[in-house]
């Protein structure tokens, strides 16, 4: 059963790199990215999601807006291709809340 209402799917570019890899970035959050130095695109993936959920927490903990995704078939990529990546954001933003509470 759907319980979370900040389940949320963003497009990511993996841009192939020289060395086999990929550098793998959010077209809509800014600082949201990784890499991975090899062709291990499910492993980008699960790092990807990971970026995307901290990165999201931490702006809806600063009381900032979270931005819309841009439609996948607007974004176009010459090196590299579009991802979807979805993500539970409320996961996160439980999981900062017990970081911080065990630190202070």
């Amino acid at each position: 059963m759907y319980k979370s209402t900040l389940q949320v799917a963003y497009p990511f570019i993996f841009h192939k790199e020289d060395n086999g890899g990929y550098f793998i970035e959010s077209v809509d959050v800014q600082g949201a990215y990784t890499e991975i130095h090899e062709n291990n695109i499910s492993q980008g993936i699960l790092l990807a999601e990971e970026v995307l959920g901290m990165t999201l927490a931490d702006l809806i903990e600063s009381g900032e807006d979270i931005p819309n995704p841009t439609p996948i078939e607007n974004i176009k990529v010459e090196n590299g291709f579009v991802n979807m990546i979805t993500v539970d954001v409320e996961k996160y933003i439980r999981d900062m809340t017990l970081v911080k509470k065990t630190k202070s």
